[in-house]
């Protein structure tokens, strides 16, 4: 039977990442094309501006913006899963409790995090003019949620290998 007490919150918030991925998703069946225009709007209130009166450009950052979108979607639930995973695994295994909750928390917030990164890269860049510049203006958002979701990782495998390869080796010893 698994713990769920030091992991709860870190699945919850998993599981909000999933389900904010799964709106997107359900947002893009129905209001695609709302979605686009939105976008397109956006780029035309600065098309003197940010593009020179250049709609290819203009067109360019908004197909961008639109696969940002995407990746929006697609992030925040496949790391929410992955989230979960890792904190089943670290409760079944009996991490210790600091290690549960931190890889639990750190892979949830992360999961979550960088959906938003790429969502709010998405809805900015076309009235930036660009998407480096969005990205940029969002970028500590996607450095702290992946680097989150990455330390969780790192700490998960981390504490893996210690018990397979290195505890092990100290009980044949003795």
């Amino acid at each position: 039977m698994i713990n769920f007490t030091y992991i709860k919150y870190g699945v919850l918030v998993a599981i909000i990442a999933i389900l904010y991925g799964g709106m997107m998703g359900l947002s893009f069946g129905c209001c695609e094309e709302s979605i686009k225009k939105t976008l397109n709007i956006s780029a035309q209130e600065v098309m003197t501006a940010k593009y020179d009166g250049d709609q290819a450009k203009a067109d360019e950052i908004v197909k961008k913006s639109w696969n940002y979108m995407k990746r929006a979607h697609l992030h925040s639930q496949t790391m929410g899963v992955i989230s979960i995973a890792f904190s089943l695994l670290v409760a079944w295994l009996a991490y210790p409790v600091k290690a549960q909750l931190a890889i639990s928390l750190l892979s949830g917030f992360g999961s979550l995090g960088y959906g938003l990164f790429w969502m709010l890269s998405g809805y900015m860049a076309p009235g930036m003019g660009s998407t480096v510049a969005a990205k940029e203006s969002v970028g500590l958002i996607a450095q702290a949620s992946g680097g989150a979701f990455f330390v969780s990782g790192l700490l998960l495998f981390s504490i893996l290998i210690y018990r397979i390869f290195i505890n092990k080796t100290l009980t044949e010893k003795n």
